[in-house]
């Protein structure tokens, strides 16, 4: 069911903005220790960016997608949406094949921190897409 939160655009850009402000600290401090090159440290960082990208990013988009969440709502007031959904939700099967990709990276004997590095960067930059794109399709008369 989508609260009041979902359906509202400045609550739900700011419920936005609050996640990818998190991500992109937590990038900020992976890059450092990637610099400092203290891989423990990055490794278990590298852990938590994508603990919080799960609960997070992934949580708040399986809030948007549940039957009668915010797409289906939008959907059912706007047929002509269902397109435009599709592509929203494509954008967290992305997100979740990166997570999936830096968590297979970390299992290795020999990880490479900078693809790590990489991934993050390209997680925050879709979701960043994503959350202005779905606020202006969905929370912004359907543009």
């Amino acid at each position: 069911m989508t609260g009041p939160s979902l359906n509202d655009h400045s609550t739900h850009k700011g419920i936005h903005d609050e996640i990818l402000g998190g991500a992109e600290e937590q990038l900020d401090s992976m890059k450092t220790l990637l610099n400092k090159i203290e891989h423990k440290e990055l490794a278990e960082e590298m852990e938590s960016f994508i603990e919080y990208v799960e609960e997070r990013v992934l949580g708040h988009s399986g809030r948007e997608e549940t039957q009668n969440g915010l797409y289906e709502s939008a959907v059912d007031r706007n047929p002509g949406l269902q397109e435009k959904v599709q592509g929203l939700k494509r954008d967290h099967e992305l997100i979740r094949v990166m997570v999936g990709r830096m968590k297979q990276e970390l299992a290795k004997d020999e990880v490479d921190f900078q693809k790590l590095i990489d991934h993050a960067t390209s997680i925050i930059l879709v979701d960043e897409i994503h959350s202005r794109d779905e606020e202006d399709i969905l929370l912004s008369g359907g543009k």
